[in-house]
């Protein structure tokens, strides 16, 4: 469902802000990529690209030329607005890219978490053109510690889920989540043939990868999904758990402007 012109909201209200902030500044910056290789492709072929990744193509009405949905998780859709040019204007002679947000949870996530996600989103969007051309992808291994400190970060706060949250957490994250004796296994497919895999017992967390399309995304792409993927439980847990869960980085999953009206 396309939403109203009123649901839609920047990054720097979701900031917070009034002025620009650090992350909106970086969606300029990736709007500029965006604008750089999305006019050599037809309609038709980005169509092909964004519905093999799971997105849409919509009209928010703004007079773009296409508008690029991405839901990542329920009630948190990010919105690639595209301008393409105008050679019979002297006005408008360059195209332009907005990126909006939509969704009842999507004020809760942090700008950093958003911002990376279109980051993330639309250098896949664009490897995969590439790829249609026969060009030379950038897909390839990327070695980082970056998932290990994250996951030893957060796997506390994950000790205070139990059985009887999974329910609402595979609702909250959009997940199948199996639990059994004190373990529980999540699933959760943030594009076709790409799934992040949370294993949780009483040793902590263990993060794994699943799917067919896994080699068609770096590996320090799906590491920033897994990091997405507990932000966001990070945010259930501090949700049902609002008295216990008071760890430090519980407090960076949430944007500013959910902080500043629950303070």
């Amino acid at each position: 469902m396309v939403p109203s012109k009123k649901e839609l909201v920047t990054v720097q209200q979701i900031d917070g802000m009034s002025t620009k902030t650090p992350h909106a500044r970086e969606l300029e910056t990736i709007g500029k990529s965006v604008k750089t290789f999305l006019p050599r492709y037809s309609r038709d072929t980005i169509h092909e690209v964004v519905d093999e990744i799971g997105g849409s193509i919509d009209d928010l009405e703004f007079g773009e030329d296409l508008t690029m949905s991405f839901t990542f998780f329920p009630e948190a859709t990010l919105h690639v607005v595209y301008y393409g040019a105008d050679e019979d204007d002297d006005l408008v002679n360059e195209p332009d890219v907005r990126f909006l947000f939509s969704g009842k949870r999507v004020t809760w996530v942090s700008s950093e978490d958003l911002a990376s996600l279109a980051d993330l989103t639309m250098d896949y969007v664009r490897e995969l053109l590439e790829s249609r051309n026969g060009a030379a992808s950038s897909k390839g291994e990327v070695k980082s510690d970056l998932l290990q400190r994250s996951i030893m970060q957060r796997a506390e706060p994950f000790a205070l889920l139990k059985a009887i949250d999974m329910p609402d957490l595979g609702e909250f994250v959009d997940a199948n989540i199996s639990s059994r004796d004190g373990t529980w296994i999540m699933k959760k497919e943030f594009f076709p043939g790409i799934t992040i895999v949370f294993e949780h017992d009483s040793k902590g967390l263990k993060v794994e990868f699943a799917g067919k399309k896994l080699t068609t995304m770096n590996d320090y792409a799906k590491d920033q999904l897994a990091i997405f993927l507990m932000n966001h439980v990070l945010r259930f847990v501090h949700l049902r758990y609002p008295g216990e869960a008071n760890h430090p980085i519980i407090e960076k999953a949430f944007s500013f402007s959910y902080l500043k009206g629950h303070s």
